[in-house]
Formats: structure tokens, sequence, C-alpha cells
């Protein structure tokens, strides 16, 4: 196994370049876990990172991916896998912002969102 496996808590964090996601990526670097901090605007998913290491902050990773992506999320869990032997958090953080849908959309968009959480969550759980 890594020695990364014994020395950090392991977390994953989608939507992680701004907002709230950003503060969740900073609050766990701080207290010591390694953060892989995720966001499908590399540019901006790397200026995050930077800023965060800025702060001293040195337990953070960028990995880019489009949370809808079901290729890159196998990518990513085999990236994870390879690196630190394991997952110990993951912070499903991303959002869709956009205009309003009638109700029929909203009910077909909600099973397929159902579906991409639950389909990421069994990949990262194979790690």
């Amino acid at each position: 196994l890594s020695r990364l496996y014994f020395l950090f808590r392991i977390v994953v964090v989608t939507g992680g370049n701004k907002g709230i996601g950003l503060e969740i990526c900073r609050q766990l670097a701080s207290n010591g876990i390694m953060v892989i901090l995720i966001a499908r605007d590399e540019k901006r998913g790397l200026e995050a990172v930077k800023n965060l290491k800025a702060c001293g902050l040195s337990h953070i990773l960028f990995h880019r991916l489009k949370v809808s992506d079901q290729a890159r999320i196998a990518s990513m869990a085999d990236f994870i896998k390879n690196k630190f032997g394991k997952l110990d958090i993951l912070v499903n953080n991303a959002g869709i912002s956009g205009s309003i849908i009638d109700e029929e959309a909203q009910k077909r968009l909600s099973l397929v969102d159902i579906s991409l959480s639950i389909n990421q969550c069994c990949l990262i759980s194979k790690i």
C-alpha cells in the first residue's frame, strides 16, 4: 500500500473551485486532510488550488472532471485508487444552474441526476 494510505484521510470535493465547495476544501485541508478539488473548468480549478496553496495549505490536488461524464469519473476513481489506495470522504457539491423548467422536464432531470449520482458513488466505492 502507498505510504499516503496511512498518512492522510482522502476527500474528493466536486465543485470545489468556488463558493461553498472552495470553503469546504479550505476547511478540510486546514485540518490536515488530503483534498482532491474537482472542477470542470481547468483554469478555475488550478487557480483555486494555487490560491489555497498560497494560504499555506499544501494537501490539495486538482482533478478536472465534469461529474456527468462517466468515463472521466472512472478515470478519477482509478487515479485515486492508484495514488492513495482509498477514499474516505466524497462531497458531492457540484451543481447545475440554469433557467426554470416545467414540472415534467424536472421529473426527467431528477431521474437522470439520481442515476448519475448512484453511478458516481458506485464507481468511487470500488476504491
